[in-house]
């Protein structure tokens, strides 16, 4: 018998909030300034491969310091934040729906500051018990740890979690974690739907997580 599920755990980037173009626009401006385009397509290479600053430097022997990039980076989208951040379709409609039936919580690989702005511009911050970042994890998405994390600091079972994602990432740690993971694509990602075979679910915006009969 499949365990009930008593926590929601929800991804933040490209899941609630619709922050895929911010990063890119802010990645780009910042690598530009240095003379280094950043296209759609590597920033797809960026997001499939999982870069960071750093990696993405080293990869392509940017005559540039990647400490500099990421603070640079760090900066232009704390402001992109405060003026165009956006949320994802339906999110503050499943979350206004969620809360008080399930525990709620955001497990996201962005730093704690940048999570903790987004969910707090569009007051959706007192709907999540707790919020947990792996910006500082030696083991980041795809790997199991920030969600088991969770389900430990939540005090519940990994199979009592269901995990709300856009990516591939995601979706594996989630696996990963023994949860249940419900996808719902960040078309910014351009990740063909088939990648996705391993979820539970899959939905083209948040309003249809509750069509799979959780409320």
């Amino acid at each position: 018998m499949t365990p009930t599920v008593k926590v929601i755990i929800f991804d933040l980037d490209g899941t609630l909030v619709n922050s895929q173009p911010l990063q890119y626009k802010a990645y780009n401006q910042v690598f530009s300034k240095h003379g280094y385009s950043m296209t759609r397509a590597d920033w797809d290479e960026w997001i499939h491969q999982g870069h960071s600053a750093h990696s993405w430097v080293e990869k392509h022997n940017l005559l540039i310091d990647a400490e500099m990039v990421r603070a640079d980076k760090k900066r232009l989208y704390d402001e992109l934040i405060k003026d165009e951040l956006e949320l994802m379709p339906g999110a503050a409609f499943l979350t206004e729906q969620l809360v008080g039936k399930y525990r709620l919580c955001v497990a996201s690989s962005s730093r704690i500051e940048s999570v903790n702005a987004c969910l707090q511009k569009f007051d959706l911050h007192t709907r999540f018990e707790m919020v947990i970042s792996d910006a500082e994890e030696v083991r980041g998405k795809p790997y199991p740890d920030i969600f088991l994390r969770a389900a430990e600091l939540m005090n519940v079972r990994p199979e009592e979690c269901l995990v709300i994602e856009d990516s591939i990432a995601g979706l594996k740690a989630a696996k990963a974690a023994g949860m249940r993971c419900i996808i719902c694509p960040d078309s910014f990602s351009n990740i063909p739907l088939p990648e996705f075979n391993e979820a539970d679910h899959l939905v083209t915006n948040l309003r249809d997580v509750l069509e799979l009969g959780l409320v």
